[in-house]
């Protein structure tokens, strides 16, 4: 499983590879348009993303990640929204889950469970 971690500190790439399975390859962007390039170039499975600052484009990212093929499922890190509405994101804009900081570790490992099932759905074509 290959996973995109959007974060402009390397600490939560380094969290999530240490809460992923075995054999998960994390790549660490730090900007948007690193991630943007990144997803372009071979997109991951799946996406972990922490959200500030509000004003980046976030549904178009997320509609980026929609289109891609097969779709790449996203988990977003916000302290500012409570949902993906509040968000702007479009429910029908792909696999998204977002999880309101702070995240308990227990929370944060059983949200990665369901990020990597849905990588795991849409890679088999399920869904």
């Amino acid at each position: 499983m290959r996973l995109l971690v959007l974060d402009d500190s390397p600490l939560l790439a380094w969290t999530v590879a240490r809460l992923s399975p075995a054999g998960t390859v994390v790549t660490g962007a730090r900007s948007l348009d690193e991630a943007i390039r990144l997803l372009e170039e071979a997109a991951p499975d799946a996406v972990v993303v922490s959200v500030p600052p509000a004003t980046l484009p976030w549904p178009g990212f997320q509609q980026l990640c929609a289109s891609r093929h097969p779709p790449v499922p996203v988990l977003y890190l916000s302290c500012l929204f409570e949902s993906t509405t509040e968000a702007g994101f479009d429910p029908k804009a792909g696999k998204l889950e977002l999880l309101r900081k702070p995240v308990e570790k227990v929370e944060f490992e059983a949200a990665l469970g369901r990020l990597f099932a849905a990588a795991r759905e849409a890679r088999s074509g399920i869904g």
